[in-house]
């Protein structure tokens, strides 16, 4: 199904650039060939139709090699993050199942081996000839890919999505982003986390783009030379990136005149950076809401107000519902339901978790959000998060607002912590701009919150440990 489209790229568009990253450049036709290159020597190591393959591979060229060659095969991808402890790559690829771990044999293969899994390890550029297989025929519901979540609350849950699911989230970005093969796609997120792979890979391969991938670790100037050089007409970012960009002095100004869209997904963003960023590029970024569970779900485009995530993407319906599941009007909070076939069905290995997650077609994401009279969303917290003291619903939100407003404060992130008998206390994580005491948080919060809102633990710390794409990780505070 994936596989098929790709090739139908491949017949009408050969001969255009599908990828160019770095000093390595691949048409069509030869990302096509060293895909049917690495599926053989998946297939020789006993990859077929079902197997789990993960990838431990940085943003490339191999990336999308080894994507479509685990496609071809009807095998089930699994990408995992190379900054991964040993620990965690042991887990993930100890819980996929995975048959196979594919990534660059100099520097990972040793890595792995060391482990002690089952998984054999597969290099991305594999030196023996092999015969290349057939294309498998896969069925709609067939597992194409596993994703684990960020687990920013908790333990990591394996999202499985269909094959099925990924050409109708495909679809859905086409239809909402009208890319054609005329397009470039710029790609700094990464491709192992769904905001990479659904809005740079999937909506770049199966529609003929050329996609410009920036190796490395961020560098704003990097991604200026790369917008302004290769015409880039789509921009799905991340908010830290905007954020460093928005703050750029410009040698020259870059011509941005083919650029669609800037967007972000992972985190709001704030006002500030997007006057900034709009007066330096002429350009106003935009927000993206998703999951890992629905891929892209809504997206602000030009007409919407810049706070808000703006409307569903195309083929997609989402709902705002009360707690006994009643469809809510406009303007009024509740959670965000999401309704498409892009979305998974199950965690993998997880029957409660997802009879309560996935119901009658449904994803219920756990946030909170409201529509405005124009249709337009705004997520407005998370219904997962509220804290739970001695039965007073407290919002993290509200805590960290006010924590905020005190002077002397960069960052702060509030939470619930186990508190015996009486459900949870607030926990309060904040990174000073200067120095600060437990007693001046506190009188501050004795001004602006009621009692029970009051952190009974305060931390402070040098940073928020975040997701690369700026997602706060709760789990490790």
């Amino acid at each position: 199904m994936v596989y098929q489209q790709f090739l139908n790229i491949v017949d009408a568009h050969g001969d255009n650039v599908a990828i160019c990253a770095g000093e390595i450049t691949m048409s069509y036709l030869q990302l096509n060939a060293r895909a049917e290159q690495l599926a053989a020597a998946l297939a020789s190591s006993g990859v077929t139709v079902g197997s789990a393959v993960a990838t431990l591979i940085p943003n490339s060229a191999e990336f999308f090699v080894a994507t479509l060659a685990t496609f071809r095969l009807g095998a089930t991808l699994v990408p995992l993050n190379v900054n991964y402890t040993d620990s965690e790559l042991f887990q993930y690829i100890d819980k996929s199942a995975a048959q196979v771990v594919v990534g660059d044999a100099e520097n990972q293969q040793s890595r792995i081996e060391s482990l002690g899994l089952v998984a054999s390890f597969v290099d991305t550029n594999p030196t023996e000839s092999v015969s290349v297989p057939p294309i498998a025929v896969c069925e709609a519901d067939q597992p194409a890919l596993i994703m684990f979540s960020s687990g920013s609350t908790g333990g990591s849950k394996q999202v499985m999505r269909t094959y099925s699911a990924l050409l109708a989230e495909w679809k859905s970005e086409v239809e909402t982003f009208e890319i054609t093969p005329n397009d470039t796609i710029l790609c700094t997120v990464p491709l192992h986390h769904t905001h990479g792979f659904g809005n740079v890979l999937l909506a770049g391969i199966l529609s003929g783009a050329k996609i410009v991938v920036t190796p490395g670790e961020f560098n704003p100037r990097s991604v200026i030379k790369a917008l302004d050089t290769h015409q880039v007409t789509i921009y799905p970012s991340a908010t830290f990136m905007v954020k460093m960009l928005s703050v750029m002095r410009l040698r020259q100004q870059p011509d941005l005149s083919r650029l669609k869209i800037v967007y972000t997904a992972g985190a709001p963003l704030d006002a500030d950076v997007i006057s900034s960023f709009s007066s330096t590029f002429g350009v106003t970024p935009r927000q993206l809401y998703g999951s890992t569970e629905t891929g892209a779900a809504a997206v602000n485009k030009l007409n919407a107000p810049t706070n808000s995530v703006g409307k569903p993407m195309a083929n997609v319906e989402i709902l705002i519902v009360d707690e006994q599941d009643k469809t809510l009007p406009q303007g009024e909070e509740g959670e965000i339901v999401v309704i498409s076939a892009a979305s998974a069905k199950l965690y993998v290995g997880m029957p409660e978790q997802s009879a309560k997650t996935f119901r009658e077609g449904r994803y219920y994401t756990g946030d909170l959000g409201r529509f405005d009279e124009n249709g337009d969303l705004y997520v407005t917290g998370r219904r997962k998060k509220m804290i739970n003291v001695a039965g007073l619903k407290v919002d993290p939100a509200e805590v960290e607002s006010a924590i905020l407003a005190m002077e002397g404060v960069s960052e702060v992130v509030v939470l619930g912590k186990k508190d015996g008998d009486y459900g949870e206390k607030v926990k309060a994580v904040i990174v000073p701009l200067e120095a600060a005491s437990e007693r001046d948080v506190i009188e501050h919060c004795k001004a602006h919150l009621a009692e029970y809102k009051w952190p009974k633990i305060i931390e402070f710390r040098n940073e928020i440990p975040k997701s690369p794409l700026g997602k706060i990780l709760r789990k490790y505070l």
